[in-house]
C-alpha cells in the first residue's frame, strides 16, 4: 500500500476499533458539506455590516472590507476590550491584537500574563461559521481605534449587536438564500464523498445526519452534493439510515426535546413523532438519549463526525460516549506547509540543542567562578596562591561574559528562526496547533475530546471499515 500523506491521513489521540462501531454520524455544515471558505464568509461578513448600518451605525462601515487571511480558529475573542488572543495549551496569551494593531509582550503581560484567567470568559472561535463574526468584530474595533468618537458604544455593546444581526442573517435567508441560489460559488464538492460514503455502507456501517440546518436548507444543499451521482443511491436520502434535522446542538446532547416527524412531502410541516425512527424519514429535533433508545445503540458503539468541538465532539463525547471524529479542514493546506518546511524546524531544533550546551558551559563556569570566589575571601597566607586563584578567577569571567554573549546571540538565533517559519504558515498567527513551539489551547482541546482528527471526512476511504486506530504511547518530557 502506498504510504498516505500526511494531509490525507486520520490522527489518533485515542485507540479506535472501527469494527465495533456500528453507526457512523455526520454534521453537515463543513463536514459533509465544504464550502468556498473565502466566498460564504465574505458573504456573511458584509451581509451583517448592512444590517449595523440600518440599525444607527455609520455608513462608514459600509466600507469594511473582509480579509480572509486574519482570523483562524483556536482564537478567543475579549469582548469586553476589543482583543483577540492565542492562547497555549497553559493559557499563555503568546499573541493577541486590539483591532489591527498587535500587543507587544508588556501589554499582554499586564493584562492578560500576569496573573491567571478564565479562558472561558472568553469566546472561542471554534467554529467557521464565527471567522466572518469575529473578523467584522475586529474590524469595527480596528475602526473606533482609529476614528475615536465615531461609535459611542462598549465593545461588549457592539459584540452583542453583532450576534444578534448575524444570527438574524442566517435565519432571513441573507445568506442561506444567495448559497442557495449560487451554489456552485458558495459549495465546495468533495469528489471522494460517494466513494467514502458507499465503502462505509458496504462495510456495515449505518449511516445518520444530525446537523443543526431545517429541513429547507438541507434538503437543497444535500440535494446539490449527492444526487444522481451513484446509480444505487440516486437520492441523497437513499445514504443515510436516519437523517435529523434542526438538533439544535449542542442541546441535543443536554436536553430532552422530543422529535418531530417532518412532513418533507408537505412543505417541512411537522408532525409530533412517537414510537422507533422509521428508516430514511426526517425528523427535527429530538436529543441523544432518545436517540440512542430508539435506535438501539449505545455510546461507544457510535461514530460522530463533526467540526465543531464544542457542539459536534465535547458534548456527546463526554455526555454519551460516542466515539469522535473532528474535521480540521485547515489541516489540509497547513500540513503541506509544515512538511515543506521540515529542515527548517531540524535547524530549530538543532539551535535549540547548541544552546543546551552553551548553557551547560556558562552554567559550569558560574560554578567555578563561585568556588574561587569562596576561597578568595577565606583568609589566606599563602600570597602567590591567593594571586593565582584571582588571575583563574579573571579568566572564567571573560570566559562567561563571552559565553553569554554567545547565548544571547543564540537566543535571537532561535527567536528569529521561530518566528520566520510561523510566519512561513501563518502570516498573523502562525500553526494552528502551536504557539512558538508549544501546543495551542486549540490543540489541546483536539487532544482532549476528539478521539480521532482530519482534514476531511473523506480521508475515511483511505481505510478498511474494521481499522484499528492505535494511539501513540503519550510522552512525558522525560520520555524523550
Amino acid at each position: 500500500m502506498q504510504k498516505l500523506k500526511k494531509h490525507l491521513k486520520i490522527y489518533v489521540n485515542r485507540s479506535l476499533n472501527l469494527a465495533s462501531i456500528k453507526s457512523i454520524g455526520f454534521d453537515m455544515d463543513h463536514t459533509l458539506v465544504l464550502y468556498n471558505r473565502e466566498q460564504f464568509e465574505s458573504l456573511a461578513f458584509h451581509e451583517t455590516v448592512k444590517k449595523f448600518v440600518a440599525n444607527g451605525y455609520p455608513e462608514e462601515l459600509l466600507k469594511l472590507k473582509f480579509d480572509p487571511n486574519f482570523v483562524i480558529r483556536g482564537l478567543l475573542v475579549d469582548r469586553e476590550r476589543g482583543n483577540l488572543l492565542k492562547v497555549d495549551a497553559h493559557k499563555y496569551v503568546k499573541s493577541a491584537f486590539h483591532g489591527h494593531r498587535k500587543l507587544d509582550k508588556q501589554e499582554r503581560y499586564e493584562l492578560y500574563n500576569a496573573k491567571s484567567f478564565k479562558a472561558d470568559d472568553f469566546l472561542t472561535v471554534d467554529t467557521f461559521f464565527a471567522l466572518s463574526e469575529t473578523q467584522l468584530f475586529i474590524e469595527i474595533v480596528d475602526t473606533m481605534r482609529r476614528h475615536p468618537g465615531l461609535i459611542k458604544k462598549s465593545f461588549t455593546e457592539i459584540y452583542q449587536d453583532l450576534r444578534q444581526w448575524i444570527d438574524l442573517s442566517h435565519q432571513d435567508g441573507s445568506i442561506k438564500n444567495r448559497v442557495l441560489a449560487e451554489p456552485e460559488k458558495y459549495i465546495d464538492k468533495d469528489k471522494f464523498l460517494v466513494e467514502t460514503l458507499v465503502k462505509l455502507i458496504d462495510g456495515g456501517k449505518k449511516l445518520f445526519l444530525l446537523t443543526n440546518s431545517d429541513w429547507t436548507y438541507t434538503n437543497a444543499v444535500m440535494s446539490y452534493i449527492l444526487n444522481d451521482v451513484h446509480s444505487d443511491f440516486p437520492h441523497w436520502q437513499d445514504y443515510f439510515e436516519h437523517i435529523l434535522v434542526s438538533a439544535g446542538k449542542p442541546n441535543f446532547f443536554t436536553g430532552n426535546n422530543p422529535f418531530y416527524e417532518v412532513m418533507t412531502e408537505k412543505e417541512g410541516l411537522l408532525k409530533m413523532h412517537r414510537g422507533p425512527l422509521v428508516p430514511k424519514k426526517v425528523y427535527h429535533g429530538g436529543n441523544a438519549i432518545l436517540f440512542e433508545k430508539l435506535t438501539q445503540q449505545v455510546g461507544d458503539q457510535i461514530l460522530y463526525c463533526g467540526d465543531h468541538i464544542y457542539g459536534d465532539i465535547q458534548r456527546s463525547k463526554e455526555l454519551f460516549n460516542w466515539r469522535t471524529l473532528l474535521v480540521v479542514q485547515e489541516l489540509e493546506d497547513e500540513l503541506v506547509r509544515i512538511e515543506r518546511l521540515q529542515p527548517e524546524f531540524e535547524r530549530i531544533m538543532d539551535a535549540i540543542r547548541q544552546e543546551e550546551e552553551l548553557q551547560d558551559e556558562a552554567q559550569a563556569l558560574r560554578s567555578e567562578i563561585g568556588t574561587l570566589q569562596r576561597r578568595l575571601h577565606m583568609a589566606s597566607s599563602d600570597k602567590q596562591k591567593e594571586q593565582k586563584q584571582a588571575s583563574k578567577l579573571k579568566e572564567y569571567q571573560e570566559q562567561l561574559a563571552r559565553k553569554e554573549t554567545q547565548l544571547e546571540e543564540q537566543h535571537r538565533l532561535i527567536k528569529d528562526l521561530i518566528n520566520h517559519r510561523e510566519r512561513s504558515i501563518h502570516p498573523v498567527w502562525g500553526e494552528l496547533m502551536r504557539t512558538s513551539l508549544e501546543r495551542s489551547r486549540f490543540a489541546k482541546q483536539i487532544e482532549s475530546y476528539a478521539c480521532l482528527y482530519t482534514s476531511r471526512v473523506t480521508n475515511l476511504r483511505n481505510y478498511s471499515f474494521s481499522q484499528k486506530f492505535r494511539s501513540y504511547r503519550d510522552m512525558m518530557p522525560h520520555d524523550l
